[in-house]
């Protein structure tokens, strides 16, 4: 290669595509900081190769060493329920953190940073990066028991397309899936062909949270409803749904039948099960996690990371952050529809003060939407317009009629100490601000359908910038729930996507993102590491940032 922006077919091409080349496209993909995160340590074995067995090839992970097999993980979710399963329709983060284990995609990303199979074996690049031509695993199964063949693969990208799910932004440049998007050459190779070159397609193609590519069973679908099939799904992962009661608990069973084993072939996964529960309550899952009952939380309250760092018996695993929250503001309700308002408002917080008193100083100050983890992007000197200004911001409030304007801050349980203190600065600043405490599924039914106010939320588990960027602020976009739209930022997104070469793309996005700040459709506060906790008894568990697989995890005595 020439240089990061530039792939060829061989170098993208299966079984395992290289570190150099992967990083590569890790970069492409806005994913480039994650270089640094690979491998080592106490992760309990990364590695992934290709053997035959019986005339079949079949994935197999590193053994942890002598890992034990058998016993139920007890994990808490720190969440008031796990309202969607369903791949390409889920919009939290923490939702899919328990789907990855439930469904497989196309190809994965480890820790060591290799692209390789999960239900492809292997796969050939053409036609200068536009067409992908995917070998597939046979004898693979879904939990209910039916046969993974092409026609899935077809299925899952038409359905995703169709149905206008929010991941479907991630296959905008596919040619129509039934006028050569995606063809079926036989029951175990599909071709997916792209109206221009697409190399950072297989990043898109990986399992994980609003990826178009995690395989659902149109059986299943079917049979059940689409309704019923977001609470218990059907995957071809290494966990199948035993029950889902939404708000209490979730419980997987291992899948007899996964397709993977490890490198002394044994079968995957070693535990018998997982058990989810959610505990929206911070004092509560941390106590849960530091008595012994549950074994892994799926995130760390910030306010208790030092109690858990102090612990015996437990620890703090920490992986970047690749992320942004704001206070997201209602353009439909007033003030909110007034850019002088919303900018009067951004200056009126301290974003400093904001994470000291929200998140006990775990997290650092954003500026704009573009993380730090994304670091061949972002900027030290974005624009300071929202930097906090109280003179400057009475002066805007005044002009726009928005002094002492009375709103108030939607929230859930997990997320109201960051209410609070938010509702503070803003009442200091002489608004009259209150606090709509609601149960998870009714935020997120409120929010989607621009029932609020203000709230503070943003982007989970989107490193490429794209990804969040463009769901958020596209006109008619699935995450655009503070009603904001502008043409220049329509055109600046769908620009950036057709910008192959980094450098282009790199001066869009910065473009892009000096639109935002000074539009205001989020006043900007926060970036945050991906903090979970884990006891000493858990091992093998791979941090990947946003993601919390189990299917190498075991249980020690």
């Amino acid at each position: 290669m020439a240089d990061d922006s530039e792939f060829t077919d061989e170098a993208l091409s299966g079984p395992v595509v290289d570190r150099r080349t992967t990083v590569s496209l890790l970069g492409a993909a806005g994913l480039g900081a994650l270089a640094g995160c690979s491998g080592g340590g106490d992760s309990g074995g990364s590695g992934e190769t290709t053997t035959s067995s019986g005339g079949e090839e079949t994935t197999t992970t590193e053994s942890s060493g002598g890992a034990q097999t058998g016993g139920r993980l007890q994990a808490g979710w720190f969440t008031g329920s796990i309202d969607v399963l369903d791949p390409p329709y889920i919009s939290v983060g923490q939702y899919f953190q328990a789907a990855a284990n439930i469904f497989s995609g196309l190809v994965t990303l480890k820790d060591d940073l290799t692209v390789r199979g999960d239900l492809a074996k292997d796969w050939e690049v053409t036609n200068g990066g536009k067409t992908f031509t995917f070998q597939l695993r046979e004898g693979v199964t879904f939990h209910n028991g039916s046969d993974f063949t092409a026609d899935d693969v077809k299925y899952t990208i038409n359905r995703t397309i169709e149905k206008e799910a929010p991941a479907a932004s991630k296959l905008s440049t596919l040619k129509p899936v039934d006028d050569g998007g995606v063809v079926v050459q036989d029951d175990y190779t599909v071709q997916l062909n792209f109206k221009q070159a697409m190399a950072p397609a297989l990043i898109y193609l990986t399992r994980g949270p609003g990826r178009a590519a995690t395989i659902v069973c149109q059986d299943a679908i079917e049979e059940m409803g689409e309704d019923q099939y977001a609470i218990t799904p059907v995957g071809t992962g290494p966990f199948e749904v035993a029950e889902h009661q939404v708000g209490s608990q979730l419980t997987l069973d291992a899948y007899d039948d996964y397709f993977e084993t490890d490198e002394d072939g044994n079968q995957l996964p070693y535990l018998d099960g997982v058990d989810i529960k959610p505990i929206p309550d911070p004092s509560t899952i941390v106590n849960a996690l530091k008595s012994g009952d549950i074994d892994i939380a799926n995130l760390i309250p910030l306010q208790n990371v030092d109690s858990v760092e102090s612990a015996s018996g437990v620890s703090v695993d920490s992986a970047p952050g690749v992320n942004w929250y704001g206070l997201a503001m209602n353009q439909e309700r007033e003030p909110f529809g007034d850019v002088d308002a919303r900018m009067g408002i951004a200056k009126s917080i301290n974003n400093e003060q904001f994470i000291q008193a929200a998140y006990f100083g775990n997290a650092i100050s954003a500026q704009g939407p573009i993380n730090k983890a994304t670091n061949w992007v972002y900027r030290e000197d974005k624009p300071d317009d929202q930097a906090y200004d109280p003179e400057a911001a009475q002066q805007l409030l005044e002009d726009s009629g928005a002094s002492g304007a009375s709103f108030s801050i939607l929230t859930t349980k997990s997320s109201l100490r960051g209410a609070k203190v938010m509702r503070q600065q803003l009442n200091s600043a002489g608004f009259d601000v209150d606090i709509e405490q609601v149960t998870s599924s009714t935020y997120w039914e409120r929010y989607e359908n621009g029932d609020y106010d203000v709230t503070i939320s943003g982007s989970v588990g989107d490193p490429d910038p794209d990804q969040s960027l463009w769901n958020f602020y596209r006109k008619g976009g699935p995450w655009n729930w503070t009603n904001y739209e502008d043409d220049e930022v329509h055109q600046l997104l769908a620009d950036q996507r057709r910008a192959l070469d980094r450098e282009e793309r790199k001066s869009i996005l910065q473009q892009l993102e000096d639109k935002l700040i000074t539009d205001v459709p989020h006043a900007y506060l926060v970036h945050q590491d991906d903090l979970a906790g884990v006891s000493d008894s858990v091992q093998g568990f791979q941090h990947i940032p946003f993601l919390r697989n189990f299917h190498t995890v075991s249980l020690s005595e």
